[in-house]
Order: structure tokens, then sequence, then C-alpha cells
């Protein structure tokens, strides 16, 4: 019995099934890169994604295009169980094998590697088109009491004033209100905080109100939320205000984010808390008498344009664990590297069994 053990162990510690394993994940991995190209329709937003999302409804969809993947899966995860039984049986002849430590520690980190890799596809997210306006906040449901907020936004553009060359987002991740981290985050240049990673991917610029010329009052800029105190104690509430709107009977709604038929919804309220008048401002049809009354005579200038950031937020839980096996391996690429000549000079040449 302790016979067949050993064996096992020989088996699963041999340089020949490390090599068959890697040249046949290497050979499905081609494959599927083939597959990949042909099918972009099937692997288009694999990128946007984690594996644990995408490969469940992808393998519904199209079972033997992806019939390489959960191949490939395996296949990394035996090597890695290979190159880990290598390690195991290093350790034991540590003093013997001192020399080898810099393999052996690219052994290590490949393992921490693997499973920082299958970690953080089937634990971690990556979400696109999170939409953020200077001096919001906004909570991240998947990490209770996290929430981010955005300070500052300066996007640049090139000569042409059309085409974004970068954008420049003042950036502060609070934890139950109070800020743990503040950046500028930029193209290429991420805030990254315990295996979350916000990234930025563009801007979007809309209008959320319009500006005014108001004889005694001068400019205005009236925008949901905004209030003006009116002559005789009355005051102007915005309530809302919609970029294209469609009067249908009784009721107004939006047709769209497009600047076309911009209109307002205002209150107007006396002293004495009582409405005095509700109800919708078409820009191009001119200003309500109500207001007229009061002695505001708005004259329409242009749009209050809002820009808003849009950032992708990734989460990988195994970020600080793929970093310790990229150390790990790059130290062990060192000390082979300074071992190779003294093994060259002994003649050292690894028994492929």
């Amino acid at each position: 019995m302790a016979t067949q053990g050993n064996k096992i162990w020989y088996w699963l510690t041999s340089l020949k099934l490390a090599i068959v394993l890697a040249s046949l994940a290497t050979l499905v991995i081609m494959i599927g890169s083939l597959v990949m190209h042909y099918h972009p329709r099937l692997f288009g937003d694999l990128d946007a994604v984690t594996l644990g999302t995408f490969y469940p409804a992808a393998a519904r969809q199209a079972p033997l295009l992806t019939l390489w993947m959960p191949v490939a899966a395996l296949l990394i995860i035996a090597f890695a169980v290979n190159t880990l039984c290598c390690f195991l049986d290093w350790l034991p002849r540590l003093r013997s094998r001192w020399r080898k430590t810099g393999e052996y520690l690219i052994h290590l980190g490949f393992c921490l590697l693997v499973v920082a890799f299958f970690w953080g596809q089937l634990s971690g997210y990556r979400t696109a088109g999170n939409l953020l306006a200077v001096g919001e906040t906004r909570p991240l449901h998947r990490h209770p009491g996290l929430s981010l907020r955005l300070d500052d936004f300066q996007p640049v553009f090139d000569e042409s004033g059309r085409r974004p060359l970068d954008m420049f987002n003042e950036l502060t991740l609070l934890r139950n209100g109070e800020e743990i981290v503040r950046q500028q985050v930029r193209t290429n240049h991420p805030l990254s905080h315990q295996g979350l990673i916000i990234l930025a991917s563009s801007f979007q610029q809309e209008a959320s109100g319009f500006s005014f010329h108001a004889p005694g009052f001068g400019r205005l800029d009236l925008q949901a939320g905004s209030r003006l105190e009116l002559p005789g104690d009355a005051t102007l509430a915005v309530l809302d205000f919609l970029p294209t709107a469609r009067r249908l009977g009784e009721r107004v709604v939006a047709m769209g984010t497009t600047l076309n038929d911009p209109a307002l919804h205002l209150q107007l309220t006396g002293g004495d808390g009582q409405i005095r008048w509700q109800g919708w401002y078409f820009l191009r049809q001119g200003p309500p008498a109500a207001l007229a009354e009061q002695g505001l005579h708005l004259r329409p200038l242009q749009p209050v344009v809002r820009t808003s950031s849009v950032l992708t937020i990734n989460y990988d839980p195994g970020a600080s664990l793929a970093l310790t096996g990229g150390v790990l391996m790059g130290t062990g690429v060192l000390i082979a590297i300074v071992s190779y000549y003294a093994k060259r000079r002994r003649q050292d040449r690894p028994l492929i069994v």
C-alpha cells in the first residue's frame, strides 16, 4: 500500500506530467483563442465581466463553442496541483536542495496566481457605465458601508476640442461617511483599495436645467431643486426639468435625454405656504402668465449642462494574493539567474522521469 502511495506521489511530482499538462493547456487555450476570434458575438463582452458571470450564460447558449474553457481550467488546475506537489516534495529536502530555491519559489508563486485568478473570477465582479456627477455620492451596494464621491472632474480635449485626451477625477472613497482614500483617477491611473479597482472610462454631458435672464433678477439658473424668492413673500420652486417633453392630455412625459423641447415643472407658493400656481413651462411657448404677474419675465439663454464621469468599478478579492504570487515568482527568477552559472559548473541537469 505504501509502495502504491509512493508511486502516485512520484507520478504527481514528475516533470513529465508537468510538461504534458502545460502542453495540453497551451494547446486548448490556442484552440479557444481561434474560437473566440471567429465568434465575436458570443465572446465580445468577455472582458467586461468575470468568467463566473460569463460562462454559465454562454455555455447555455453555445455549449460546444465554450467547451474549451472548462477543459483549459481543469488542465491549469491540474498543472498547479503538480507544481504544488513538487514544492511540497522539495520542502523536507531543503537543506540538500537549497540551490533550487529560486525554481521552487516560482512554483509556489504560480500556485498562488492560479488560486488568485479563480478566486477573483468566481467571487469578484466588473461593472461599467457607472455615472457619477460632481458632488454626488454613490453607495457601493456590494460593500456595506462603502461609498464613492466625485469631488471634481475635468476632461482634457485635443486641439479640436472634440476628442478627449484624458479625464481627471478627484475621487473619495468613504466608509460609513468617513474618508478612507482620496485620489486623482485618470485614464490608466485607477484607484485601488483592498481589491476594489475604480477606473475612468468616459464622461457624459446632459442638460439638467436652463439659464434665463430676468430683469431685476439678472441671470438665473433653474434646475430641479432650485428655489427663487420673489417680491411679496412668494417663492418659485423648480420641481422637475425635462430636456424633451410632450403633453399627453393632462400629463407631461419625458421623451428622451436629448435637448429638443425642454420644459420646467414649476410651483409658485405664497408667504402663507399656500400653492398659488403649479404647472409646466414649455420654453418654446413662452413663460406662464402667473410668473409675469409676480414680476418675473424670463428670457431663455442656454441650457445648464451637467457633466458626469463614467466609471468602471471592478472588484478582485484575489488581488493581494496575486501580488504575493507575482513577487514570489519574480524573486525566484532572480535567484534562479544568480544560481544558473553555478549549476553550469556542476553540470547540473534536471532528470526527466
